[in-house]
């Protein structure tokens, strides 16, 4: 009963925890919903650089390198494509990359075109340029919108290259530096157009009747400025545009009008802050959701540096001098401490330092060869091949937690959306982000197959996906024989010694990520241990006896980690942890012929032991380490009661033998 009177309190808290998580935080998860594309030039596939557009009903694909446009089903389906032929020379697309669709149904594409210079002949001048082409539904071209001017000559002189135009003609071509930069567009409630020109900090409106209106913005980290890498843009539902300023890790917001409203967001991975903003969407709740580059990682490796897992187990064995460590009653309260399971064996910490060793060893070998200049690129590539099949060997799990950010319409903080990838898993380790839709759909990208994979977004519940558990099983059985002839003349044996031992070692690990900061680990393990020993003394058999033991224990930890800030240099993080130890041991030994001695001894034995501890960063620089320990027994591995029989069988004696111990231990670090 005393056992769960701790554990059961506990758990409690766990479960406020996860309560309190959800509704103080609003974690989201997603839910995979479809799968469709793949890699290929035919219908409903696609190269290696998309981009997505989305309306109510369907998905709207600009493929690069086959030079077309298709259209999808809300599922994946496709339905149409424009150009039919994208290898005709009529095909105008030359790059296709970001795209939008506006409430008809006209397609907007950032593109790279050749545009004739007015009124040069014979020779024609062509400037190459970015563009953003219209086309109607039906793939028609309605229109071509240029952010550089295209329809002047230039004013100095410029290099030139030879070209043949559409009548077959020589012709001179223009390629100014930057002319097949990326653009991106989007489009506001009125079908005005949005184009963000990263590159020159510049964003230009036109209007639906393709009029240019006004262009807004500059090169900077100020007001109204944004980085060269701005990766992608958004009106809101009150026109607003946002613009997701990778370089300045924040998104800046200007009215419809170009005037500068106001930014949100630092340098950082806590809530609120970015590391790189590369994509963002606007739902019709008027929450903004934000993708940034943060990845978490959750990486374990071989079996033996799972316990290090729980502070709870390893920092037992930081007792008082002179105590028994809490820890090392899983391994030696079970064990005999008699034949060859006396001797010291290889412990977790020993396996780990090994493996560490050996792939130290592995990879100085790998690295001669890498260095080596007879090798060539696939030696190289093979080699690289084999380190990371060693690397997936020894680790259990590896997985990158992302996340998506939620923003009310004002740009305050209000939760995140948390998807992890299996780095271990041959089908899904390098799927990778590709875009957001409206509706709050998550959309990513199997970079090897091309395959994409479309999540709805859903509240926090404990899903398979997100569990990581590992089990292990070991067994061990040892039989050993002594004969002993003493020192005298006869060659007779004189002991005979027979020592059976076994072992079994169960050892489970489940670990969970609520979060990409909150991760909750559980372990347990279960030992069980016998041996039997069967002594004869045929010179003096009333002296021989039969030694049995049997013994079992559970020992159980969970620790629930918070990263309260996962910046490198201010890194803190709270643990909290509990460790159980139960066990028993029976051990009877027998006169071996009862008819001439019935002398006997019985011992039984208990242990349980609690431990709790809380391990807090309260600075980055300043550590809170306190812990309660329940040791029940504190200075050995077990609490014996023994009772003696005599020759005839009677109790003679009873020998008890029962300590704890009960500590509190406070520790405060400050470094400077």
């Amino acid at each position: 009963m005393k056992k769960y009177t701790v554990i059961l309190p506990f758990l409690t808290i766990l479960c406020s925890l996860f309560i309190g998580i959800h509704t103080a935080f609003s974690v989201d998860f997603i839910q995979l919903e479809h799968e469709f594309a793949g890699k290929g030039s035919t219908q409903g596939r696609f190269s290696k650089n998309i981009h997505l557009a989305f309306d109510s009903q369907n998905i709207y694909v600009s493929d690069t390198e086959n030079r077309l446009i298709q259209k999808l089903s809300a599922t994946g389906e496709f339905l149409s494509q424009f150009p039919e032929a994208p290898e005709s020379p009529d095909n105008i697309l030359r790059k296709p990359g970001h795209l939008a669709v506006d409430s008809v149904g006209n397609i907007y594409v950032a593109d790279v075109t050749a545009h004739h210079i007015a009124e040069s002949a014979d020779p024609k001048i062509y400037m190459f340029a970015p563009c953003v082409h219209k086309f109607s539904p039906s793939g028609e071209l309605l229109e071509t919108y240029f952010v550089d001017p295209v329809d002047v000559h230039p004013k100095v002189v410029l290099p030139a290259s030879l070209i043949i135009d559409e009548a077959g003609k020589t012709a001179f071509g223009i390629q100014p530096k930057g002319h097949d930069r990326a653009l991106r567009v989007a489009l506001n409630a009125e079908n005005e157009l949005y184009v963000l020109d990263a590159e020159r900090g510049r964003v230009h409106k036109f209007g639906a009747d393709g009029e240019k209106l006004i262009a807004f913005g500059r090169y900077g980290a100020g007001e109204g400025e944004f980085d060269t890498d701005a990766s992608d843009i958004a009106i809101d539902a009150r026109g607003n545009v946002l613009i997701a300023d990778t370089g300045n890790h924040r998104v800046v917001r200007f009215d419809a009008a170009g005037k500068s409203v106001s930014s949100f967001g630092r340098k950082g991975r806590g809530n609120g802050e970015f590391v790189k903003p590369m994509a963002l969407t606007t739902l019709p709740t008027g929450e903004i959701l934000v993708k940034d580059a943060s990845r978490f990682r959750r990486k374990v490796g071989g079996l033996p540096e799972v316990v290090v897992l729980s502070p709870t187990l390893t920092q037992l064995a930081e007792s008082t001098p002179g105590q028994t460590e809490l820890a090392d009653t899983i391994t030696n309260a079970t064990r005999s401490q008699y034949g060859p399971f006396t001797q010291r064996s290889v412990t977790a910490a020993d396996t780990a330092a090994l493996n560490r060793r050996v792939r130290l060893l592995e990879e100085a070998e790998y690295t001669r060869y890498y260095t080596d200049e007879e090798t060539d690129d696939e030696d190289d590539a093979e080699l690289a091949e084999e380190l990371k099949r060693k690397d997936i060997r020894l680790t259990l799990f590896h997985n990158i937690i992302s996340r998506i950010q939620k923003f009310d319409s004002s740009g305050r903080y209000i939760g995140r959306i948390v998807y992890e990838t299996d780095q271990l898993s041959e089908e899904k380790h390098d799927q990778t982000f590709l875009d957001l839709d409206a509706a709050g759909h998550l959309y990513l990208r199997d970079a090897s197959d091309f395959t994409i994979a479309q999540y709805s977004i859903t509240g926090f519940t404990m899903k398979p996906s997100h569990m990581n558990g590992f089990y292990s099983l070991r067994a061990a059985n040892l039989y050993n024989e002594y004969f002993e002839d003493y020192e005298d003349i006869d060659v007779s044996t004189d002991v005979e010694d027979e020592l059976n031992q076994f072992e079994l070692k169960n050892l489970f690990g489940w670990t969970y990520s609520l979060s990409e900061r909150w991760h909750l680990t559980f372990l347990d393990e279960l030992t069980y241990a016998e041996q039997d020993e069967r002594y004869i003394t045929p010179a003096k058999v009333e002296d021989s006896y039969d030694f049995g033991t049997q013994a079992l224990e559970n020992a159980f930890a969970a620790n629930l980690k918070f990263i309260t800030n996962p910046n490198s240099y201010r890194y803190k993080e709270l643990n909290l942890s509990i460790g159980r130890v139960d066990g028993t041991s029976d051990l009877t030994q027998d006169a071996l012929f009862q008819d001439l001695n019935k002398q006997r001894r019985v011992d039984s034995g208990d242990a349980s032991s609690t431990v709790i501890e809380l391990n807090w960063d309260i600075w980055s620089r300043t550590n809170l380490w306190l812990r309660y320990a329940d040791l029940n027994p504190a200075e050995t591995s077990r609490n014996f009661v023994r009772r003696f029989y005599d020759v005839s069988g009677d109790l003679y004696e009873v020998f008890g033998s029962r300590n704890q111990a009960r500590q509190f231990l406070g520790e405060l670090t400050i470094k400077f």
